[in-house]
């Protein structure tokens, strides 16, 4: 008996060894290549940014001759080359993050709302170092799951069937984003529309995730009977020894959806006092979606690699993980169309003509 047990030990030990080995492997390749597209994405915004400047030195002078106001062409270099940037930096990210099979470097935070020093995103919003409150509590939402441990496979069950609530509960944020685009903020009627395409991403992930509890109660059919009708003596089946209380099943509610839920209380009661303060909402939900993402992704990993569940059920969790990538890329053109839509509006705030004093006569009462 000893020596079976003893015999399962090294056994699991180079299960894990192994699985380590090619996690290790994989991150090493998926590692080089994304050094090799983040070199790429600056040489390309370098070359962009350079054509851009050409034009804008050609129509600076004469721009000045004439009085022109707003922008000046001396920085169509600069925000060609960020823009540049950003989008393909945001694609290596996605393309690392799927050929790792681990969470994504950039965006693991050692604490709540704070990306690791050393690598920085332009910002894009007007007014100041604002943090979107969408990206602010997606980024607590992910910090909370990453240290849930579920203490049996009913609990890790109850996580795979909150997946539709708790996805729901993040849409319904951004859907309220929409409507108060629509309604209540002095916004293009095209921003509210935008948003609402992101929301409808996000609903077809809430009900693509309603397929993968079903799909595992049907793949561990018998597992789970073994909980809800058991046997006579069904604690002699156990690999370990039986609880100490004695209990065959422990109910857990679903931790996915109560972090997510916060989400979407806090935003039902959010009322921003200035645009900018909407304009940070706008850029930051794609890195809130990304946050979701993360959370999803780590649970598709652990089922992947610690809990007994059927690759189905894993692989199901992986398209959910692609859907919600899907979102937060078409989330990425919120914030380029809301400064095109408002150039002249953020023009006042970027650019002010005589000075914040000057530009404040044309304040509304």
């Amino acid at each position: 008996m000893i020596r079976g047990h003893v015999a399962r030990v090294v056994k699991g030990l180079r299960e894990r060894f192994g699985c380590a080995r090619k996690r290790f492997g994989r991150k090493i390749r998926a590692g080089l290549a994304f050094g090799v597209r983040a070199i790429g994405a600056g040489l390309l915004a370098v070359a962009g940014g350079l054509l851009a400047t050409v034009p804008g030195l050609l129509l600076a002078l004469p721009r000045r001759l004439l009085g022109g106001r707003g922008k000046s062409p001396l920085t169509w270099g600069g925000r060609v080359a960020r823009l540049i940037f950003l989008r393909l930096i945001i694609r290596a990210r996605a393309m690392y993050a799927e050929a790792s099979g681990a969470n994504d470097v950039l965006t693991r935070f050692e604490e709540p709302g704070r990306r690791p020093a050393g690598f920085g995103f332009p910002t894009d919003y007007f007014g100041g170092n604002l943090m979107s409150v969408f990206q602010r509590e997606t980024e607590a939402m992910r910090e909370a799951y990453s240290r849930y441990s579920p203490p049996m496979m009913l609990a890790v069950a109850a996580e795979y069937w909150g997946l539709q609530e708790g996805l729901t509960s993040v849409g319904k944020a951004v859907q309220q984003l929409a409507i108060n685009s629509a309604d209540k903020y002095p916004a293009d009627e095209k921003m509210a529309d935008l948003v609402a395409q992101v929301y409808d991403l996000l609903r077809q992930a809430a009900e693509a995730a309603g397929e993968i509890g079903p799909l595992f109660a049907k793949m561990h059919e018998h597992d789970l009977r073994r909980h809800e009708d058991p046997r006579p003596g069904e604690h002699m089946w156990n690999i370990l020894e039986k609880r100490a209380d004695g209990s065959y099943s422990m109910r857990s509610p679903s931790q996915f959806v109560a972090v997510c839920q916060d989400i979407a209380h806090v935003y039902a009661r959010y009322e921003p006092g200035h645009m900018a303060q909407v304009a940070a909402e706008y850029e930051g939900i794609p890195v809130g979606i990304e946050n979701v993402a993360a959370a999803i992704h780590l649970l598709q990993v652990r089922s992947n690699e610690e809990y007994p569940t059927d690759k189905a059920v894993v692989e199901a969790i992986a398209d959910l993980h692609g859907m919600l990538l899907k979102a937060a890329s078409a989330a990425q053109e919120l914030m380029p169309a809301f400064r095109r839509l408002h150039a002249p509006d953020i023009a006042r705030h970027e650019e002010p003509r005589n000075g914040e004093a000057g530009e404040a006569m044309w304040d509304t009462p």
